[in-house]
């Protein structure tokens, strides 16, 4: 999780548009080394089945060899907007995890799990709707990333 990735009140409201520009700028972090296949990925897997889980969250990923360092991203979009056209289900809060292949199974499995977990707390949930900065809201979600250390160093 960097400051880098947290997009506060963007105005995109295009699930494909929101996905390419934080790929595009993990990109520029070196995190993965191919947008266009990343985003196929991540598209490609929302085909599949979308990645909305309920209170307008979404949480687009994919297995890519593209991913080349562990990377969460996050928008906060001006108001929730139709993530999948097909059950109409909406997002506004929006999390894009990447993981490298080797590691998809066992890492992606617990990044989700965290973010799902923390999710399910209404006030973290309307913390990061009222997160007036970026300071704010990574200081938010960097508890996502602490609970997964904390897994791991458990697992030791």
């Amino acid at each position: 999780m960097r400051k880098e990735f947290i997009y506060l009140n963007n105005e995109l409201t295009s699930r494909n548009e929101i996905i390419r520009k934080m790929s595009e700028d993990v990109f520029t972090y070196g995190m993965i080394i191919d947008v266009d296949t990343y985003v196929n990925a991540v598209l490609k897997r929302e085909e599949e089945i979308p990645t909305t889980v309920g209170f307008n969250v979404s949480i687009p990923h994919g297995k890519s060899e593209a991913v080349t360092e562990p990377f969460i991203t996050f928008m906060r979009t001006m108001t929730p907007f139709v993530w999948d056209e097909k059950s109409g289900d909406k997002a506004q809060l929006i999390f894009m995890i990447g993981v490298p292949i080797e590691q998809k199974d066992k890492l992606h499995l617990k990044i989700l799990a965290q973010i799902s977990r923390n999710l399910m707390d209404e006030n973290f949930r309307n913390n990061l709707l009222e997160a007036e900065s970026t300071d704010e809201a990574y200081r938010l979600l960097k508890r996502i990333e602490e609970n997964i250390y904390a897994e791991e160093m458990g697992n030791l």
